[in-house]
């Protein structure tokens, strides 16, 4: 058996889906198409981290382990690393 916090997620994630949070900021900030998650369902899952636990955004992927956000979010954890979430606004080494 598995526990996690469950907390407000499920009111964030309500209020979240019903302001269309992640449907704006794809269609203004749209991601690649190979993206295992898009820039919107980051910003969601971010703003609820904040809401349930009000640290640095850091180790959002630690947080998501020990919080039940994937079975709100339907995101896997190792998908919300500093990586990956830093990734967006940082310049492509390649470019």
């Amino acid at each position: 058996m598995v526990e996690k916090r469950l907390g407000a997620l499920p009111v964030a994630a309500e209020f979240l889906c019903r302001l269309d949070v992640t449907g704006t900021v794809d269609r203004l900030c749209p991601g690649r198409d190979i993206a295992h998650v898009t820039h919107g369902q980051v910003v969601e899952v971010l703003v609820a981290n904040r809401l349930t636990a009000p640290a640095p955004l850091w180790r959002v992927g630690r947080w998501a382990r020990e919080w039940a956000a994937e079975e709100v979010f339907g995101i896997e954890a190792e998908l919300l690393n500093d990586d990956r979430l830093a990734r967006p606004w940082m310049p492509s080494p390649h470019t």
